[in-house]
């Protein structure tokens, strides 16, 4: 297992690096020496130089992708003077990181991503053992929404280190993590009034709510304590985190004061979905999203004031007049909310490291709905993904033969369902979001795309040219909320997200199959986009997306290296972001409009 986490740590690497610095060039199997053709086997041969110790790397790929991501079929030979000379994995990563820091115009240390990628390289091996009797279930047809949130095993394939999290020690790999099945219940403090803050966009409090649902699960100590402290409001915690808070100074002076009761674990039994700090359960009536104060993947996952506003806000709209309308009018576009928060408040500030934001939770065990990222993604150890069982169930069903037509059925349903209703509210509503692989969840019917399903409100956008409508009814989303930007803004993360993102990730995939190359769905996905532009011809968005010779990517392997943090920088200088080929370019001159 070993040999298998260092192979696909290495191909997160790999792809992130090449993608993100252009450094690496194919070799086809006519292009190879007698030496590399030993060594591929016939394979291409990805050959990446590093300069510092006059070195070749060179990676043999079972899968060449147009998009960006490749299969790893090995761990990569290295040739130094003419010699084969035998690094360590942890050895070339800590090279090719070195040639990052060489090539910087600023000081940068490649210390920090080289312990993460390490870091998540174990874990990956970790996750593997136990979940090695499962591989074939990963990928399998039927998946619940808590099945497929707790299937990422391999996780973010563009990330240089998609496993790592900075704060987990020992059991808490176990208890916490998504990969291993965790389970948990929210910890409690009751705390007195005056050190809260809270807000819903329901009727009810989300504290009242929260004490109505919970009382069947405390004990008859727990419900005396309810009944005798009237001015208390139960605050939940992530288990790590109430561990965590517990030494803050604030902690001790409540509880002698008699201001905080630290009741400790009760309630349900939640599992933790991919962002590991959000938290599912069927019985539960809704996700939770506490703050977790441990670095995962890019960031230190702490909520703050303005995405509570944000999801509240968000609510608001959707349950509006205008909401109702703009789901009417995109019926396969459905939103999961964040209406409520709840938090400790110290001195009048609210404590951002204790915030619990309560999230929709719409989902049934029956009903198929897949996070794309768990969907999109490799079989451990086999070349296979979801979409190969998918399509054989499809072409069971329905006693078809040609895979090719399937798959690009599939394919243009997804469009259908997706980016249709998006550009749409994009252009006549200015709003976006970033509907990324992971935020992003797709339910099907009969094996088919059905209805998009948006989550995580910290990533809604509205854009100030055109969510006149929509700002003139809530002006709290500028004020309170922050979440208004300008059109090239959020058409750059627009772009990147659900294009350079999920729809090239989910080409990827399906033409991993074999079924059908990424080229036919590339050319079926410009046709699509020419259609929208002859809707929307003005649109900067789709005229970018056709006609600019590249595109906007995040490049996490360079904002882990410039040791950025996503969620607390300001948004302009939150991420690295390069500009690559651009796979959907058409010429202009192709273009007829209506």
């Amino acid at each position: 297992m070993q040999q298998l986490a260092n192979r696909l740590a290495m191909q997160h690497f790999i792809n992130a690096y090449t993608q993100e610095t252009g450094k690496g060039y194919l070799l086809q199997d006519e292009q190879q020496s007698s030496q590399q053709h030993a060594f591929s086997q016939g394979l291409t041969l990805l050959s990446i130089p590093i300069y510092a110790i006059q070195a070749q790397c060179y990676f043999p790929l079972s899968y060449v992708s147009r998009v960006g991501r490749h299969r790893l079929a090995d761990l990569p030979q290295v040739i130094i003077h003419g010699q084969i000379k035998t690094l360590s994995p942890i050895t070339v990563i800590g090279l090719l990181l070195e040639e990052l820091v060489l090539d910087s115009s600023i000081p940068l240390d490649a210390a920090s991503l080289l312990e993460k990628w390490i870091q998540s390289r174990d874990a990956l091996q970790q996750f593997l053992v136990q979940r090695e009797d499962d591989f074939d279930d990963l990928v399998k047809v039927g998946q619940s929404f808590i099945e497929t949130e707790q299937a990422l095993i391999l996780g973010h394939s563009m990330h240089p280190a998609p496993k790592s999290r900075a704060g987990f020690v020992h059991e808490d790999w176990l208890k916490f993590s998504p990969e291993h099945k965790g389970k948990t219940q929210l910890h409690y403090w009751l705390v007195h009034q005056d050190y809260i803050s809270e807000c819903s966009a329901t009727d009810e409090s989300i504290s009242t709510q929260l004490k109505a649902a919970l009382q069947w699960y405390l004990s008859e100590h727990d419900l005396n304590l309810l009944k005798t402290h009237t001015e208390y409001k139960l605050l939940p915690l992530h288990p790590w985190q109430a561990r965590y808070l517990q030494s803050k100074s604030w902690f001790e002076r409540l509880k002698q004061i008699g201001q905080l009761i630290d009741l400790g674990l009760r309630g349900w039994q939640f599992s933790p979905t991919t962002s590991i700090r959000t938290l599912a359960s069927f019985n539960a009536p809704w996700m939770v999203k506490p703050s977790l104060s441990v670095m995962i993947t890019n960031s230190i996952r702490v909520n703050l004031a303005k995405e509570c506003h944000r999801g509240e806000l968000t609510h608001r709209l959707w349950h509006s007049e205008l909401g109702q309308n703009i789901l009417k009018q995109c019926p396969s576009l459905k939103a999961v909310n964040d209406p409520a928060w709840i938090a400790l408040k110290i001195d009048d500030d609210m404590v951002n490291e204790s915030i619990c934001i309560f999230r929709d939770q719409p989902f049934h065990p029956q009903q198929q709905v897949t996070c794309i990222a768990s969907l999109c993604q490799d079989h451990p150890s086999k070349s296979l993904n979801r979409f190969n069982a998918l399509f054989a169930k499809i072409a069971k069903t329905n006693s078809e033969t040609d895979f090719s037509d399937i798959a690009l059925d599939w394919f243009n349903r997804f469009l259908e369902v997706s980016l249709q209703p998006l550009m749409y509210v994009y252009h006549r509503y200015g709003m976006a979001f970033e509907s990324h692989q992971q935020n992003v969840l797709l339910e099907l019917e009969n094996h088919f795309p059905k209805t998009l399903w948006l989550r995580d409100n910290q990533g809604f956008y509205y854009i100030e040219e055109f969510a006149t409508e929509i700002l003139q009814a809530l002006p709290e989303l500028k004020e309170k909320a922050f979440a208004v930007g300008p059109k090239d803004f959020v058409d750059e993360r627009f772009s990147y997200y659900f294009f350079g993102n999920t729809l090239f990730g989910m080409i990827n995939a399906i033409g991993a199959t074999g079924y059908i190359t990424e080229d036919e769905l590339l050319e079926h996905s410009k046709t699509f986009l020419q259609v929208q532009l002859q809707q929307y011809p003005d649109s900067t968005l789709l005229q970018g997306l056709l006609f600019n010779p590249t595109l906007p990517y995040k490049g996490n392997l360079l904002t882990r290296l410039h040791e950025l943090d996503e969620l607390i920088a300001p948004v302009e200088n939150q991420s690295v972001y390069v500009q690559l080929p651009n796979p959907l370019r058409i010429s202009q001159k192709d273009v007829s409009y209506a």
